[in-house]
């Protein structure tokens, strides 16, 4: 049996080739290399963000909106948060969905989104789905998955990053908006990251 090397034509029925690198290793499904080669795989960065309660439909975060025509799911699956400095109230950040058939209003753009292959700081290619750090949305998202517990106090001397991989076990269809936001209450002083592959609906 022989695998294709190199890229072959997207299909919804039918039959395909194994697929192999330039290597001869075997390509499979997961692979973030790939999906970052072919363009399928996005990120999104909100930095030093007082993140609002996830319920909050004037959402402050990350926010990421697959719009009603879009076509595809987003399966979400590595994320990032850095909270360093002291945030009294916020308990933790979770990720929350809502049904979004309009754009979300009052918008402020993600500092950084697009694919993940990096061509520079600007002009990143996006997919069909958009990232902001502030929207205003229609209905107030409910929790879909914890992300992580924080205490209280921060220590603002040491370094630390909590991140995991949800390795596309979520996903949000066309017409959701996505958010990372605050558990308990606000925080403050929060980075925050996440990675989504576009895949087409029905595959």
């Amino acid at each position: 049996m022989y695998g294709k090397i190199g890229r072959i034509t997207s299909a919804s029925s039918g039959s395909n080739p194994l697929r192999t690198n330039n290597l001869g290793g075997l390509i499979v499904e997961g692979d973030y290399g790939d999906a970052t080669l072919g363009g399928k795989q996005f990120f999104a960065t909100a930095l030093d963000m007082e993140v609002a309660l996830y319920t909050a439909t004037s959402a402050i975060g990350l926010i990421i909106y697959n719009p009603p025509g879009s076509g595809v799911n987003c399966l979400f699956n590595k994320w990032s948060v850095i909270v360093y400095a002291t945030s009294a109230a916020m308990t933790g950040v979770v990720l929350a969905i809502s049904a979004q058939t309009t754009t979300p209003t009052t918008t402020t753009a993600a500092p950084l989104w697009g694919s993940t292959l990096l061509t520079g700081s600007v002009g990143l290619t996006g997919g069909a789905a958009l990232a902001y750090s502030v929207a205003t949305i229609a209905v107030a998202p409910v929790l879909a998955w914890p992300l992580f517990h924080n205490t209280a106090a921060i220590n603002t001397v040491g370094a630390e990053v909590t991140s995991g991989d949800l390795q596309g076990a979520i996903a949000a269809a066309p017409g959701t908006v996505t958010v990372m936001g605050a558990l308990g209450a606000a925080g403050v002083n929060v980075n925050l990251a996440l990675m989504w592959k576009e895949v087409p609906v029905g595959l």
